[in-house]
C-alpha cells in the first residue's frame, strides 16, 4: 500500500534458547517507489506459556534509546507460573529499535501487540532535496578528480 497506514498483529516468544528479540523500528526509505515508511509498536500483552516452570520468576527487559539518546533497560514484566499468567502492558515504540530480553527465568514468555506502518510518498520538495545533496556529492566526485595538463607531443 503506498501513500497510507497498515496495521500488523505482532508476537514474539522468548524463552531459555531465545532470550533476546531486537525489533528494528527504525525509518525505511525505498527510493524507487520515492516513499520513506515509518514504523511502531505497541506492545499489550505478556503471557506466560502453560509449560513454564511453577515458582520461576520471568522477567522480561526493555531496551531502548530514551530522551537525548541515553540507553534505557527496564523491566516491563514479571511474571510466575502458579500466578496469574495474563499480563496487560501499555508500551508503545516509536521510530526505533528496540531490543526484548528475558533476563531471568527460562520462559516460555509471549509477547503480543500490534505493529503499524505509515508510508508517505516523498513530495517534490524532498525529491528537489534528495536531488541536490545526490548533486552535491557527484560535484564533490568531481572536484576530487585532479585534472591534469594536456600531454605536449615531442619531436623526435
Amino acid at each position: 500500500m503506498r501513500g497510507g497506514i497498515e496495521k500488523f498483529f505482532w508476537g514474539i516468544t522468548l524463552d531459555a534458547a531465545h532470550k533476546e528479540h531486537k525489533w528494528d523500528g527504525t525509518a525505511t526509505e525505498n527510493t524507487v517507489d520515492c516513499t520513506v515508511t515509518t514504523h511502531k509498536l505497541s506492545v499489550r500483552q505478556v503471557v506466560l506459556g502453560a509449560d513454564a516452570k511453577v515458582g520461576e520468576a520471568n522477567v522480561i527487559e526493555l531496551e531502548v534509546l530514551g530522551y537525548d539518546d541515553k540507553k534505557q533497560k527496564i523491566p516491563i514484566c514479571v511474571t510466575k507460573a502458579g500466578n496469574s499468567y495474563v499480563t496487560n502492558v501499555d508500551i508503545f515504540i516509536e521510530y526505533q529499535a528496540a531490543t526484548f530480553h528475558l533476563t531471568k527465568g527460562s520462559g516460555p514468555v509471549h509477547i503480543s501487540g500490534m505493529h503499524q506502518t505509515k508510508t508517505n510518498i516523498i513530495g517534490e520538495d524532498d525529491m528537489d532535496e534528495l536531488a541536490e545533496e545526490e548533486g552535491e556529492d557527484e560535484e564533490e566526485e568531481e572536484e576530487e578528480v585532479e585534472e591534469l595538463p594536456p600531454k605536449k607531443k615531442t619531436k623526435k
